[in-house]
């Protein structure tokens, strides 16, 4: 394993890129909901040699001041994995939710589901790094596996100093589109978990929904307009968190008949949303840990644009375009290193293979 990097200039902004690479396989970032950085803001977390047709790689420790490589962790699926305040990556393999210390590579199990059972990526974690939002798919039947039919998904929490898992939500959505997932703990309540209504795009009419874990009450914050006929006009999707809890930054996909389109916030309540910003055809949107940006890919032929959005002026800066694969784990899914400094997401080369790209946006907008 040889993750190196180098630094390209941008064709289009003229922008320069820190972009980490390697031989021996495809390299991304975390999930675009979960924290890649450590605290100190200069060492990232990456999956590198990753099997192209597997998704399975290594999780390393990146010093991005020194090139300094070390490998955490072998042998892994992408997509599971998320960095505490306290530089503990929490990560999933089947039924097993582990951590691994940063700086010391100490590994623990911090909880197991039963043999029925199978936990799905990615994982969330509040701001104190003290609570986990999980969740997993559950056999039906003894004689069943998670993975096949018959089984119900489930939205929950984990204590991460106790192990203690607590059920949540049972969603039981109608077929044909039954899945609950995209779990995401509120960063500052651990009362209140998101989850997502998924399927196709077109057809889900109540995508946003939150459980509080305390009542059990679950609640749609989002409602999507609709035709007479009942046919949804507003297609919307990848959530996340800002990170003060007060709500949800997602994408109102492009294609929606219904306009404008682009990035929205909704409050945690669902008592008030907003249009931010719609000047490309966006994808996927995350934001800075201090509020002030947004960060957002776009979805093109062969390529993305990763843009720069100020939440206050809701002004837009293009930041780079750069060749994208148009499939996990090549999506861009831009996000923010814990100072709010640093924008990170994942592009292809000219060989389509993966490199995770870093720009500086201290001095932007």
């Amino acid at each position: 394993m040889m993750l190196t990097s180098t630094t390209i200039t941008d064709t289009i902004t003229g922008q320069s890129i820190l972009a980490l690479g390697s031989e021996g396989g495809d390299t991304g970032h975390l999930y675009f909901t979960a924290m890649s950085w450590l605290s100190n803001s200069r060492h990232l977390i990456v999956h590198t040699d990753m099997n192209r047709e597997t998704w399975t790689g290594n999780i390393v420790r990146f010093d991005t001041e020194t090139g300094d490589v070390q490998v955490l962790e072998e042998g892994l699926t992408w997509g599971s994995g998320v960095v505490s305040c306290d530089d503990i990556i929490y990560l999933l393999k089947g039924n097993e939710l582990y951590a691994i210390d940063a700086w010391s590579g100490e590994r623990r199990t911090i909880c197991k589901l039963g043999e029925h059972c199978t936990f799905f990526g990615p994982l969330s974690i509040t701001n104190d790094g003290k609570v986990l939002g999980v969740y997993w798919k559950e056999a039906l039947h003894p004689s069943e596996d998670a993975e096949s039919g018959g089984a119900e998904w489930v939205i929950g929490t984990v204590n991460v100093a106790s192990g203690e898992l607590y059920e949540a939500a049972h969603p039981q959505f109608a077929e044909p589109y039954p899945i609950a997932n995209h779990a995401m703990i509120n960063p500052i309540d651990p009362n209140q978990v998101f989850f997502s209504h998924e399927g196709a795009t077109e057809q889900i009419p109540d995508r946003l929904w939150v459980v509080d874990t305390e009542t059990g009450e679950m609640s749609n914050l989002f409602s999507q307009k609709r035709e007479e006929s009942g046919r949804p006009v507003e297609y919307v999707g990848h959530e996340i968190w800002a990170f003060d809890g007060s709500g949800l930054y997602f994408v109102k996909y492009p294609h929606s008949p219904d306009k404008p389109t682009g990035v929205y916030f909704v409050d945690r309540r669902g008592e008030r949303h907003e249009f931010i910003n719609g000047d490309y055809r966006y994808w996927h949107v995350g934001i800075s840990p201090d509020g002030r940006y947004a960060a957002a890919d776009t979805q093109e032929p062969g390529i993305s644009k990763i843009v720069l959005i100020n939440t206050a002026t809701k002004q837009s800066e293009l930041l780079c375009e750069l060749p994208c694969r148009g499939m996990h784990p090549g999506h861009p899914h831009p996000s923010f290193s814990p100072d709010s400094r640093k924008v990170t997401f994942t592009f292809s080369d000219e060989h389509d293979v993966l490199h995770v790209g870093i720009m500086d946006i201290s001095d932007q907008l």
